[in-house]
């Protein structure tokens, strides 16, 4: 009994993909999940996993916008928030991952390291809508 009421604890506050996407929608942001396989061919990186985690890629939109760009978030889910703590202290977080030429925001939260890929350096198309969507996990 004792090894159930630990396991129900254990997964308590952690988020899920699903969640993340339906807050990004609720943002305002049309998003679509992509496959591994074409996240990894944007990839100028030979590798897009942390700690040999693959992540689960999303192209990010504006609905009624003419995006000159397109953008991306590479969402990297740890069953814990402890685990994620623990593969960072190994491995770091996914900054020397390079996706052709843009530039890496990372948001960590609980489980979660997002990583949103913007071509704008110092103004990220959709940072606020990410962030606000994060701060509602």
């Amino acid at each position: 009994m004792l090894v159930l009421l630990l396991t129900a604890c254990a997964g308590k506050g952690d988020i899920s993909v699903d969640e993340v996407s339906k807050a990004l929608q609720k943002q305002g942001l049309d998003v679509e999940e992509m496959t591994l396989d074409a996240a990894k061919k944007l990839s100028t990186s030979p590798a897009i996993a942390i700690n040999g985690k693959d992540p689960v890629p999303f192209e990010l939109s504006l609905p009624a916008a003419d995006m000159a760009y397109r953008e991306f978030l590479l969402l990297y889910v740890f069953a814990s928030e402890e685990e994620r703590i623990r593969i960072e202290k190994e491995d770091g977080t996914p900054a020397p991952i390079k996706i052709g030429e843009l530039h890496a925001n990372v948001i960590k939260k609980k489980n979660l390291i997002a990583v949103y890929w913007s071509h704008n350096k110092d103004n990220p198309l959709l940072m606020k809508q990410v962030e606000k969507a994060m701060d509602k996990l």
